[in-house]
Formats: C-alpha cells, sequence, structure tokens
C-alpha cells in the first residue's frame, strides 16, 4: 500500500505569468526508473500531476521549467530544450512507501 506524504507551500513563483500556450510543451506522460508513469495534464492555465492513475495534485510555477506542488511536497523539473521541447522531467520531494505488517 502507498502512502501519499505531506507537502509544505510552494517556494518562489514565475517570473511571468505564464498563458495557457506556454503550458502544452510540459503535457504528457513521462516513464519514471522504478516503472511508474508520471502523467502531466493541462486544465486552461494550470499543471496538473498524476502518478500512475492516482489522484492529480495541482503544480504551481516555482522558476522556469519548474513546478511544485502547493505544499512543496514535490518539485518537477522539465528537462526543456531551446527549440521549447521537453526531452525529460526529474522529480524530487521526500515519497516515502511503507507496506502493511500485519
Amino acid at each position: 500500500m502507498m502512502l501519499g506524504c505531506c507537502m509544505a507551500g510552494a517556494a518562489g513563483a514565475a517570473e511571468k505569468p505564464l498563458r495557457e500556450t506556454d503550458l502544452q510543451e510540459f503535457r504528457g506522460q513521462y516513464d519514471l526508473a522504478d516503472g511508474r508513469t508520471l502523467t502531466v495534464t493541462q486544465h486552461r492555465k494550470k499543471l496538473y500531476a498524476q502518478m500512475n492513475g492516482g489522484p492529480e495534485v495541482e503544480l504551481e510555477p516555482a522558476g522556469k521549467g519548474v513546478f511544485m506542488t502547493r505544499w512543496g511536497g514535490l518539485r518537477v523539473e522539465f528537462d526543456q530544450r531551446d527549440n521549447g521541447n521537453v526531452a525529460g522531467v526529474r522529480l524530487s520531494g521526500p515519497e516515502q512507501v511503507a507496506r502493511r505488517k500485519d
């Protein structure tokens, strides 16, 4: 059983307000090394992250190509090339997995 982690407030803000078209390149599915899939979707001017079909979590801008969950527990840094295409993503944050003992 996986337990969600707690998250604390997003640090910083993007240098300029993002438009819907600015976010389009970030949308898609990303295969993680551990076999999970991160899906990034867009609803208007907001991005959302979803792991393996779990609940969507809103991502807030924290810098150029960097987003964080509202509570700061997950940082998503996109590897965006000079041409605007996104080649990958780096996730960081305190995730913990616990299995039931009994």
